[in-house]
């Protein structure tokens, strides 16, 4: 819900409060695939949507662009090399990123990007936000190497 005005806080706050302890927890859907796993956690309809993006060994992910979508990655464990390249030209940026450093790097509209997990034992996982939630009708999700 929206909880932007103290009212709605309080009366979803009230409602929480009256929830049968069986029902303080429940399952996500896990999108699973030999490359890792994709989950999203929160949607909203107007701040986007939360995931964990967990990453198998020496596994490559992404390799697409948006046009309106921007995200915000934060590894929270392992070790990753984040690379974006701006469409149309040759230049790589590139961020080494870890969950012993957590920091964000931004996935900027009209860059392609990927991100690699470094680690030949480790899984990376990386909590992702973005502007918009995904919609299979409008993916707005254009593959394309970095």
């Amino acid at each position: 819900p929206d909880l932007s005005d103290a009212f709605t806080k309080k009366l979803y706050s009230t409602y929480l409060s009256y929830l049968p302890e069986e029902r303080f927890s429940y399952p996500l859907k896990m999108n699973v695939d030999d490359r890792g796993s994709f989950t999203e956690i929160i949607r909203t309809s107007d701040r986007g949507q939360f995931s964990v993006n967990i990453s198998k060994p020496g596994v490559t992910k992404g390799q697409h662009w948006h046009h309106t979508k921007n995200e915000k990655f934060v590894v929270v464990s392992g070790h990753g090399l984040i690379q974006l390249r701006k469409i149309g030209t040759e230049e790589v940026v590139s961020f080494e990123v870890s969950g012993g450093r957590m920091e964000v790097v931004e996935m900027i509209p009209g860059y392609t990007h990927n991100i690699v997990n470094l680690s030949e034992t480790e899984d990376l996982v990386t909590f992702m936000w973005c502007n918009e939630c995904f919609d299979p009708a409008r993916p707005d999700t254009y593959f394309e190497k970095v």
